[in-house]
């Protein structure tokens, strides 16, 4: 994926900022679940056309 020269990261506040730093502290990580579904997909395909060969 491309990203754009002009993109901006924006600061992190409320509580996602605990959960960052929940997620830093344990060696964890933050997705969304839109991220989940994407990474379910791409496993479930990269599994399939394993099974394949």
């Amino acid at each position: 994926m491309k990203y754009p020269f002009h993109t901006v990261s924006k600061p992190v506040s409320g509580s996602e900022t605990q959960k960052l730093a929940q997620a830093i502290q344990s060696g964890g990580h933050v997705a969304n679940e839109t991220a989940l579904a994407l990474m379910k997909q791409i496993a479930a395909r990269r599994k399939s056309e394993n099974a394949s060969k």
